[in-house]
């Protein structure tokens, strides 16, 4: 944790207990949409890397299947993935990430900021991020958005994470910064987000699972929000030349 989770109060073990009840379901939700299944259609292939996309409960999931020909850069992938900060290294929209709540080392609440491609806004979400370690090789990380307290002063809907249900009764309060409470920021949610890392005997493969709410404002053509989410996603082929031998 960085000097910005400082704000850390006392930690209520029921929030805590709740907060790794919502992470436990929502491990079981991605492992369940890492699988490949014939619902997932084909949307691109570079490279090598295939992106996916199937609706589920009428939102759209996409998942991203990347091979990094390094075996030893395992324990590289992982931390960059598992730090708030590490999208810099691949996202030129990123702007910073800051950890909110330390439930433990490895579960907490983060903020993530974006440049937005819509006017010249930034955008924010909190979400809860949880790293399990499956076995000796194998590592989830997961991102799951609820309708926290975070003071907003933008007239945002009333968040309900489509996948995650005990995510939904999860409110704790967020002391935001001020131009978060004036509502200067768009706010985005993370229905879902996991990777999936493994090392295998000549490569990392990473599977990336994503759903996220873009929030986006009234009459933003679908068609341009894809494009954004893609593009988004996207971003992560980088990690290849990042991490290559």
């Amino acid at each position: 944790p960085n000097e910005e989770a400082i704000q850390q109060l006392y930690i209520d073990p029921k929030e805590a207990k709740q907060a790794s009840d919502i992470m436990t379901e929502a491990l079981d939700f991605a492992q369940k949409h890492a699988e490949h299944t014939n619902d997932y259609k084909e949307y691109s292939k570079q490279d090598g890397v295939v992106l996916y996309f199937k609706k589920f409960k009428d939102t759209e999931i996409g998942k991203l299947e990347l091979t990094i020909p390094n075996p030893d850069s395992y324990d590289d992938v992982v931390s960059m993935l598992w730090d708030p900060n590490g999208a810099k290294n691949f996202d030129d929209k990123f702007i910073k990430g800051s950890i909110y709540r330390v439930y433990d080392q490895n579960l907490v609440i983060i903020q993530q900021r974006y440049k937005s491609l819509i006017r010249s806004w930034q955008r924010y979400y909190h979400a809860l991020a949880n790293k399990i370690e499956l076995s000796k090789n194998k590592t989830a990380i997961v991102l799951v958005s609820s309708d926290m307290n975070d003071h907003d002063g933008g007239k945002n809907k009333k968040y309900v994470n489509p996948f995650v249900e005990s995510a939904n009764s999860f409110k704790p309060d967020i002391d935001s910064e001020e131009d978060i409470r004036n509502g200067d920021l768009y706010k985005m949610y993370i229905n879902l987000v996991a990777f999936f890392i493994e090392k295998e005997a000549d490569c990392v493969k990473v599977t990336y699972v994503s759903s996220i709410d873009p929030n986006a404002p009234y009459l933003t053509p679908a068609s341009f929000i894809k494009k954004i989410i893609v593009k988004k996603i996207l971003t992560l082929v980088k990690l290849k030349d990042i991490f290559k031998k």
